[in-house]
């Protein structure tokens, strides 16, 4: 609240306080009683000075309210009225920026439209002068083309005839040369035949004496079973390396005795390297014993 409320109030307090103390002073000092008169019936009223006080300041601070709200309808009023404003200069600003812009887009398609056509004739133009360059073109070269189809034709049966010459030449030749190539081939073939029977009757024979080598390592390794029976036939694939050594052994057909089978494949594995077979021709080695099939009797042990 503020302190202005309550000067009013406080004034008028003062003031009738001030003449109720010069009522009452006149009282005090008048001492002659024959001049005493009478008084007059005076209606008294009894005010309470601070419900009339507090009265006073509501009526004040009403009042100021009621100045403070129409102050603040008026500043509403005129806000209104210049934020209305504001909004119709804004709007017709806008209308015309709207209005600027059409303007400016129709004259920009207008411009687009003309480029465009005379982009269009530019280029009809230019596609003309290519159709008829094309033309030209390809008149020429039907002719260049038909110019070398008739050389290469000329050339061609030029080729022919020297062709045909030349065959008749190489075929005398290729037939004379036939005769004696037959005449060699079949005198190779002969000689060819004769040294490979020979050297298949030497790969035979080496093959034959390596195979009793290592027949022969393997008897000398075996501990012949008690439960041998003579007319038992086991069947032995040895794989071997060319150094002689043994890659791999296995029963390939059991003699039915599986302690006889048994013995052959620990009678390989004491021998385990084959010396001899380093010495072997690789051809023969390759042919016959890089897998080996080797069969046993009991009868053909030593012991």
């Amino acid at each position: 609240m503020r302190v202005g409320s309550y000067l009013l109030p406080t004034i008028l307090a003062i003031a009738l306080h001030a003449v109720v103390v010069g009522l009452l002073a006149q009282s005090w000092f008048d001492h002659k009683d024959s001049d005493r008169k009478v008084p007059r019936h005076v209606q008294a009223q009894i005010v309470d000075l601070t419900t009339h006080k507090a009265q006073k300041v509501k009526a004040a601070e009403a009042k100021a309210r009621n100045k403070a709200e129409q102050i603040r309808k008026a500043e509403a009023e005129k806000n209104r009225k210049e934020n209305q404003r504001k909004q119709e200069v804004a709007k017709k600003k806008a209308a015309e920026k709207k209005r600027q812009q059409e303007v400016a887009r129709k004259k920009a398609a207008a411009e687009k439209k003309r480029k465009a056509e005379v982009a269009k004739k530019k280029a009809a133009e230019k596609k003309r002068q290519q159709e008829v360059a094309r033309k030209k073109a390809a008149a020429e070269k039907k002719r260049k083309a038909e110019v070398a189809r008739k050389k290469a034709a000329e050339k061609k049966r030029q080729q022919e005839i020297a062709r045909k010459k030349a065959a008749d030449a190489k075929a005398k030749a290729a037939k004379e040369a036939a005769a004696q190539a037959s005449a060699n081939a079949a005198l190779q073939q002969a000689l060819a035949e004769e040294e490979a029977a020979i050297a298949a009757e030497e790969q035979r024979a080496a093959a034959a004496s390596y195979e009793a080598y290592i027949v022969d390592m393997i008897t000398r390794n075996w501990r012949r079973s008690p439960s041998a029976r003579n007319g038992m036939v086991v069947e032995v694939t040895i794989h071997l390396l060319p150094s002689g050594r043994v890659n791999d052994r296995y029963v390939s057909k059991s003699s039915g005795d599986a302690r006889f089978d048994n013995d052959a494949l620990r009678a390989i594995d004491r021998v385990q390297v084959f010396e001899k077979l380093r010495n072997m021709d690789s051809v023969v080695f390759d042919r016959y014993f890089r897998k080996r099939i080797l069969r046993f009797r009991p009868e053909d042990l030593r012991n």
